[in-house]
């Protein structure tokens, strides 16, 4: 007999609260929390400004640590650090530009829009992750999901997952297929097209410098008398210092980020109903979860915060880590699961079931669950 996971209740029995009241409830207490730091520090006020300063902060200061290393001020790990907790800052501003928190509708939101995407080549056009992302709020947990599935949601834990969660080119050779039978919006021309040119030129260059450096590691070994050619060791000169200060950062980054998100969502049996659903979408993982600080340190503590965004979609990032505190308590109170590692080995299910139901309901068909 397959078994399942008791469903948490409120921590306050006596109210008896239905789904939809809890939902209410969390959602009150996470604007409540937003009120009060903006009642009390005006500047957050100044929401457009913010986003501005991280923007052009975090800019900058890629371009400053690339700066210093480039006159070798600084050594290549701290500028490869450094560099993508820069770039982690940009991920979460693309996510509220995503949700459209900055310069609404205007040539500024655009740039800024731009500007994430240069600075963080490995992923998609923000203007087409819009698309995928709004789908993956609107159907969060279900098999029509494309954003969490090509990223290793769904996915028994293994190689194959691990390599979907660790490089995006990668990931849409294994799943994109897959997904488009389950996910009828996704058009794979359309998410081809989105990572040009700034994925293709990560990929060549990411593709160089491991193949490129693996030939002058071996060749010496093989041939004590070979020499590389001068002109190869220039453009390789040329490809590591690109890998240092952008590329490793941002796979560092988009790593980090992946193994978190794909960890942290909930999928294939989360009820389709928004009153429910939003309790089991996602769960929170706390600063407790020793092993997973090193990645949640390159994504903003997404793994801590994100669940906040999918009860309110319109607060900025660093509100809903200010007022962390205050809303994990009430989605705590109200039944939302914390530090559930568990997770890991159901490829994300809500509920534990059996092989053989899973397989059943053929949403997991194909999918290694």
């Amino acid at each position: 007999m397959p078994t399942r996971i008791p469903v948490q209740t409120p921590a306050n029995r006596e109210f008896a609260l239905t789904p939809q009241q809890r939902v209410n409830r969390i959602s009150r207490s996470i604007r409540m929390a937003d009120r009060h730091l903006r009642r009390h520090h005006t500047i957050l006020n100044h929401q457009n400004f913010l986003g501005f300063a991280i923007w052009l902060g975090s800019i900058a200061g890629m371009i400053g640590m690339t700066a210093l290393y480039f006159y070798n001020l600084v050594p290549a790990w701290s500028v490869i650090l450094v560099n993508a907790v820069f770039a982690s800052l940009l991920h979460e501003l693309e996510h509220d530009l995503i949700h459209s928190l900055y310069f609404k509708e205007t040539w500024v939101e655009k740039m800024m829009m731009w500007g994430v995407w240069i600075f963080r080549l490995n992923t998609p056009s923000p203007f087409y992750r819009k698309k995928i992302h709004l789908l993956h709020h609107k159907d969060s947990g279900q098999v029509s999901d494309i954003e969490e599935q090509m990223i290793g949601n769904g996915m028994k834990w293994g190689l194959k997952r691990i390599i979907t969660m660790l490089d995006q080119g990668l990931a849409f050779l294994i799943n994109a297929h897959r997904v488009k039978k389950t996910a009828p919006k996704l058009k794979l021309g359309e998410m081809a097209k989105a990572a040009f040119p700034f994925t293709y030129m990560y990929q060549a260059t990411s593709l160089l410098f491991i193949n490129g450096n693996l030939y002058l590691l071996i060749m010496p070994l093989v041939n004590p008398a070979f020499s590389a050619p001068a002109w190869f060791v220039q453009v390789m000169s040329v490809v590591n210092f690109l890998a240092v200060v952008i590329g490793l950062p941002n796979f560092i980054r988009q790593g980090a980020l992946q193994i978190v998100s794909s960890s942290m969502h909930y999928f294939g049996d989360v009820n389709p109903d928004a009153s429910v659903g939003l309790l089991e979408q996602c769960q929170v993982m706390t600063m407790r979860s020793w092993y997973m600080l090193p990645f949640q340190l390159f994504c903003f503590n997404f793994g801590s915060t994100h669940g906040i965004h999918h009860f309110i979609v319109n607060q900025p990032f660093y509100l809903r880590q200010l007022g962390a505190a205050y809303s994990h308590a009430a989605m705590k109170k109200y039944g939302v699961r914390f530090d559930d590692h568990g997770s890991f080995g159901r490829a994300n299910r809500y509920h534990l079931q059996s092989q053989a139901t899973l397989q059943a309901t053929g949403v997991l068909k194909g999918q290694g669950a």
